[in-house]
């Protein structure tokens, strides 16, 4: 997959989850714990061993990344449902998000025109 094909791919993806907040998801709502999260370890909890499908290319980029890609794995899904109990992601897909588009529209607005009579 070459680098167009690849941005192409994320935003068709980020559309589905997000509804329509892709701008907002990449600049607001990824969580800074994810910058450099391949070096951190992950804290000991009670473990369930389960079958689940991931899409081939995910698998090879954290296999790619070395041993631990499995709790590694588990720690980006639990920083984004922490993320999501904490108020830290700003839309998912049960949020209504046309009325907080609308109440920072109108804010950007007010901010833009506040010098104007």
């Amino acid at each position: 997959m070459n680098k167009k094909d690849a941005f192409t791919q994320m935003m068709y993806e980020l559309e589905d989850l997000q509804l329509g907040m892709r701008d907002e998801w990449l600049q607001d709502s990824l969580p800074l714990e994810w910058d450099g999260m391949e070096y951190g370890s992950p804290s000991p909890r009670a473990k369930t061993r389960v079958t689940i499908r991931i899409d081939s290319d995910m698998l090879r980029w954290f296999r790619k990344m070395g041993p631990g890609y499995g709790p590694r794995m588990n720690q980006i899904l639990r920083i984004y449902w922490t993320a999501l109990l904490g108020g830290g992601i700003k839309g998912y897909p049960d949020d209504n998000n046309i009325p907080r588009l609308l109440n920072r529209g109108n804010a950007r607005m007010r901010e833009m025109y506040k010098d104007f009579p």
